[in-house]
């Protein structure tokens, strides 16, 4: 009973971090996502559109999920907090939306960037091909 509870349990551990391990591929395709809805959101804001902008801070806030965990996975912690931090203001933007102030939308949308920022800044080289993950 006990090497059957044993082998469960490792079992789930190797199923686990295959189910959870996330490539560098799969981060530079959540920044895909996240840097042109980035845009999009913008106009949806400038556009007082709050159906569009509460769906595109869900997208958002979906692929900083993914990516906090990437992050996670990886032991950066202050990527980790970029990726938090970017969470908590599209939650805002998003509930902003839903409530039809576009400008308090507008307002809690200021905290995406410098998470963007920091976080590039931090784990973003520039190379002759384009930016590798640091």
């Amino acid at each position: 009973m006990k090497k059957a509870h044993i082998l469960a349990v490792i079992v789930t551990l190797i199923a686990g971090t295959f189910l959870f391990a996330q490539s560098d591929a799969d981060f530079q395709g959540y920044m895909k996502i996240i840097g042109p809805t980035n845009g999009s959101l913008g106009k949806n804001i400038a556009a007082k559109d709050a159906k569009a902008t509460e769906a595109d801070a869900h997208k958002m806030l979906d692929a900083f999920k993914k990516v906090e965990a990437y992050w996670q996975a990886k032991g950066a912690t202050d990527a980790v907090n970029f990726a938090k931090n970017a969470q908590t203001a599209l939650e805002a933007v998003a509930k902003s939306a839903a409530a039809g102030n576009m400008d308090q939308a507008a307002n809690d949308a200021k905290g995406i960037g410098p998470n963007c920022g920091g976080c590039h800044g931090a784990h973003r080289e520039k190379t002759d091909s384009g930016f590798k993950i640091k």
